[in-house]
């Protein structure tokens, strides 16, 4: 099985609710466990942000599905390509919402807006991973 894993980002249309965010997370666990893909999801103000990996047929289709998603628009790979194995092998999918690791102070802000086609994609995803890594400690210690 070829993994692989993209990157990408997007404007989110619907509004920063935790209630809109945990509809968004079971479609993720019902559509993406089955398939094996795992990956993270950050919301920070009016972005989207996640991290995916996967057998590359599955990520390929499930790509196609998130950039026709309403929920928001502009989605824009920032970085994909093989991997030899998984990141993120026992999460499913996550969510942070920018409380944790912030996205601005990792790609910066410019009139107005994240700053991100000028990041390092590699900095994106190094962002993603320490924040899933985070989170997975703070749910072992709870």
């Amino acid at each position: 099985m070829d993994l692989k894993f993209l990157l990408y980002f997007s404007h989110a249309l619907i509004d920063d609710d935790p209630h809109e965010h945990n509809k968004i997370l079971q479609a993720c666990h019902k559509r993406n466990v089955p398939i094996g893909l795992t990956g993270f999801l950050h919301r920070e103000g009016d972005f989207f942000v996640q991290y995916l990996e996967g057998p590359e047929d599955q990520l390929n289709n499930a790509m196609q599905r998130i950039s026709k998603d309403p929920r928001h628009t502009d989605v824009q790979v920032a970085i994909e390509g093989p991997l030899e194995a998984r990141q993120l092998p026992d999460w499913q999918m996550g969510f942070v919402n920018g409380e944790q690791l912030s996205l601005i102070d990792v790609v910066g802000m410019r009139d107005g807006k994240l700053d991100i086609k000028s990041a390092d994609p590699w900095d994106l995803v190094e962002f993603v991973l320490e924040n899933a890594d985070a989170l997975s400690e703070q749910a072992l210690v709870a």
